[in-house]
């Protein structure tokens, strides 16, 4: 694992979509929310063409894209140079659940040879301990305890916004040692 300087206080917030539950290199989109001095400074959102045509039937009730609609888009590696370039930056990953997203993240290197040697912080494992008497951790019950009204759950950008407004507010309240939370997630 790569060790980086974070004392600029930037972080990307990321959020993925896949077709297909059972492999985790079709990615379909992709949304981001660049963090810097605990505020969204910069958003992306990508519809992407996956390598594959197979759709699970929960994922697409889940998000509601399916392959007819990200057909004509870019391939993940396109998109992911271009991501990692412009808007990560060697900055730590966040993410609500990070080894889902560094999941497809491993998932599209052995496919495509992208780049998957980032650092990590999972604002799941944040809410467990910041909100210790939710009656569960998703992303949607979360947003409700920090008053973020997340309108559209399950849309890549929207998600990864939502994942920035809880590690913001949080970042803000506790002051948060964030090389113990990055340490807590390197086993994935």
């Amino acid at each position: 694992m790569i060790e980086k300087d974070i004392t600029t206080n930037r972080f990307v917030a990321l959020d993925f979509e896949v077709l297909d539950s059972a492999w985790r290199a079709t990615v379909c989109s992709i949304g981001l929310a660049v963090i810097e001095n605990n505020k969204i400074t910069d958003k992306f959102y990508s519809l992407i063409c996956p390598p594959s045509k197979n759709e699970n039937y929960y994922c697409v009730l889940t998000h509601g894209l399916h392959y007819e609609d990200v057909k004509n888009s870019p391939d993940f590696l396109k998109v992911w140079n271009e991501i990692d370039e412009k808007y990560i930056k060697g900055s730590p990953i966040i993410a609500h659940n990070v080894g889902f997203e560094k999941s497809c993240i491993n998932a599209c290197n052995e496919e495509f040879g992208t780049n998957n040697d980032y650092l990590y912080i999972d604002t799941l494992n944040l809410s467990r301990k910041y909100f210790p008497k939710l009656h569960n951790h998703k992303l949607d019950t979360v947003c409700e305890a920090i008053k973020h009204n997340l309108k559209n759950y399950h849309n890549a950008l929207e998600d990864a916004e939502a994942c920035a407004k809880i590690f913001i507010k949080l970042n803000k309240k506790y002051k948060l040692y964030v090389w113990y939370w990055i340490n807590r997630n390197k086993r994935w």
